[in-house]
């Protein structure tokens, strides 16, 4: 049987047998982890402090190129970090990632395979993935009235100033594609040049592109009506405001994969592995 579980298909029966340890490291008294702002559950880490009897220090950013930045100016700062899998690749070519020692992670026997041994990490030698997402349109109901079903609404003039991108340029560009009838995957020149001119003629209508948090912020304040979204983005502004709604226009959309990763200088790199097994017991994921 597979759950769905956080966006990350995970199995409830055992795929394989791990490799037993003949004697695992020693756990470390802490564990410093840096994620995205509103991604962890406060009860998954007071569950593993309690149960492993580990500190964990939590840091948070909303942005994961600054924290890319972080982690290249100082690759010893944290013990583990959530980057999206295009992100990954990236920190495995750049030498900020840590080899897994899968070993000690056993429980990702847990997670369907077809989100396994991926182009941007062959084998899962440096990552492993949390969860699925998608971005679309979150749109305050109390102002926008109208059906709305193409990404086009984001270059509507009559919503100048209350619209907002996302502050990651692949998404950006990947939807501005999609609206053009182009992959967003695109690499021809023509489309590219074509979806930035697009790009150029929305700029005046923006409040700007904005990090998840400021984008929920304002949307529960009514201060912004339409934003290209995350999806777990949208479902939090909603708890706090309900005339928020989130679509996935017809063009379509992106999905995107968060993934798990130990940055190359980390102090407690057991520590790190531990936690991403015990983000990965099915009961612990579905909070």
């Amino acid at each position: 049987m597979l759950l769905l579980i956080g966006g990350v298909l995970v199995s409830s029966t055992s795929c394989g047998d791990s490799v037993p340890l003949e004697q695992p490291p020693k756990l470390s008294e802490e564990l410093n982890i840096y994620s995205w702002w509103d991604y962890l559950d406060p009860s998954v880490i007071e569950d593993f402090e309690r149960k492993l009897g580990v500190k964990v220090n939590l840091s948070t950013y909303a942005d994961e190129k600054f924290m890319l930045s972080v982690i290249q100016s100082n690759p010893g700062k944290y013990d583990l970090v959530f980057p999206t899998e295009s992100l990954v690749g990236e920190m495995i070519q750049l030498k900020l990632l840590e080899p897994l020692d899968l070993r000690h992670i056993p429980n990702i026997k847990n997670i369907d395979p077809r989100f396994l041994n991926l182009p941007y990490d062959p084998g899962n030698g440096y990552s492993v993935p949390y969860l699925l997402g998608t971005t679309g349109i979150a749109v305050n109901t109390k102002y926008v009235a109208e059906k709305i079903d193409s990404w086009g609404i984001l270059w509507d003039p009559q919503y100048s100033g209350k619209i907002s991108m996302l502050n990651n340029m692949y998404a950006v560009i990947g939807l501005t594609l999609k609206y053009l009838g182009y992959s967003l995957n695109s690499t021809e020149l023509s489309e590219l040049e074509e979806a930035m001119a697009k790009l150029r003629e929305q700029r005046s209508l923006l409040q700007g592109y904005l990090d998840p948090e400021t984008c929920i912020e304002r949307l529960v304040s009514g201060e912004l009506w339409l934003a290209q979204a995350y999806n777990g983005d949208a479902l939090a502004a909603r708890e706090e405001n309900p005339d928020i709604a989130f679509v996935i226009p017809k063009e379509g959309a992106d999905y995107y994969m968060d993934c798990m990763a130990i940055p190359r200088d980390a102090p407690h790199k057991y520590a790190a592995e531990v936690f991403i097994d015990f983000i990965l017991r099915p009961e612990v994921h579905a909070q």
